[in-house]
């Protein structure tokens, strides 16, 4: 009986070892899902910034196009000021943050971008927008990115387009 009683000592701990190596990597596993689930989650937040920041272009090159005859766009009008979020542009200054008007053939092009910091937006989000008015037809393009930082590896662009 007693050789018996030996050879069961350790057992225990064995079993106490397993188990605590089974929880731990559990644990780990747990938590590598969370972890991925809230980079999911923060793409899809950057995500619809870039494409809130889109909309925005649109809606303030729409507004500059249709509310005013001739066309802040138009190729007559050089040097007309234009405000979008706060920001004021006007004709001959680089991007961002300023129109910039050139004829390709029959179409002028007008190209702005602002930052979306201002309001109740934590975000320095920034939009770049391009107008190309040929004749009668209409095309403007939008493009919204949930940070101005171009070397961030976690910049997102979306972008909108409207023909008419």
């Amino acid at each position: 009986m007693k050789i018996f009683k030996y050879k069961q000592k350790g057992f225990s701990l064995f079993i106490a070892v397993t188990v605590a190596a089974t929880l731990l990597l559990v644990a780990f596993s747990v938590s590598k899902i969370a972890t991925k689930g809230l980079e999911f989650a923060n793409t899809g937040r950057n995500s619809q910034i870039a494409f809130f920041a889109a909309d925005a272009g649109i809606e303030c090159a729409l507004y500059w196009d249709v509310a005013f005859e001739p066309s802040k766009f138009s190729p007559s009008v050089s040097g007309s000021p234009i405000n979008c979020a706060g920001v004021s542009m006007a004709n001959g200054n680089p991007i961002p943050g300023s129109t910039n008007t050139t004829q390709i053939g029959g179409a002028a092009i007008s190209r702005f971008g602002f930052v979306m910091n201002r309001g109740t937006n934590p975000t320095n989000a920034c939009v770049i927008v391009i107008v190309t008015k040929a004749g009668m037809n209409t095309k403007v393009e939008s493009f919204g990115y949930n940070t101005c930082d171009t070397s961030n590896p976690r910049r997102v662009e979306r972008g909108v387009e409207v023909n008419y």
